[in-house]
C-alpha cells in the first residue's frame, strides 16, 4: 500500500519564520526606533531644563521670603540699612541634585532717601546658572522700610 501523507510531493512543512523574515521585522523595528530618537533626546533636554527653572524659582522665592524677614534686633519693620546689609552678603551656589550650579544675585534697589523712607523699596533677585548670562529665574518685591540710614 502507498503512503498517502504526503499528496503534493516537494511541499515542505513551514509553520515559523524564516531567517529573512526575522531581519526584516529587525530593520522596520530599528527603523522605528531610529524615528522616536530625537523625540526622546529632545524630551530629556527639556525636562532637564524645566528641572533648573523649578530650583531657580524655588530659590528666587526663598531670597524673596529671607529679605521680607531682615528685621533688625530691636525694630519690627526694617530699615534700609538693615536692607543693605542683607543685600551685601554673598550668597553661595546651589547646587541642585543633577549638578547644575545656580547662583543667586541681588539687583540694585530703589535708594532709600528721606522722601522714601518710611515707604516702600523695590528689590530684586535673579538666579543665573552656572556658564549663562541670563537670568534662569527672577523676581521683585516692595519691602516697607523706617526712616534709617542713607
Amino acid at each position: 500500500m502507498k503512503d498517502t501523507t504526503d499528496i503534493r510531493p516537494g511541499l515542505r512543512d513551514e509553520r515559523g519564520f524564516s531567517l529573512i523574515e526575522i531581519v526584516v521585522s529587525m530593520f522596520l523595528l530599528a527603523l522605528l526606533v531610529i524615528s522616536f530618537a530625537p523625540v526622546l533626546i529632545n524630551t530629556l533636554k527639556l525636562t532637564a531644563r524645566n528641572a533648573t527653572i523649578a530650583t531657580a524659582t524655588q530659590i528666587v522665592s526663598q531670597q524673596i521670603e529671607a529679605v521680607r524677614a531682615v528685621r533688625s534686633s530691636t525694630a519690627t519693620v526694617p530699615s534700609c540699612d538693615d536692607i543693605r546689609q542683607f543685600l551685601l552678603v554673598t550668597q553661595p551656589p546651589v547646587v541642585d541634585p543633577r549638578g547644575v550650579t545656580l547662583t543667586a544675585g541681588w539687583d540694585t534697589f530703589t535708594t532709600c532717601t528721606a522722601s522714601v523712607s518710611p515707604g516702600f523699596v523695590r528689590v530684586k533677585v535673579s538666579v543665573t546658572q552656572a556658564g549663562y548670562s541670563t537670568a534662569t529665574a527672577s523676581a521683585s518685591t516692595l519691602i516697607f522700610v523706617t526712616a534709617g540710614g542713607n
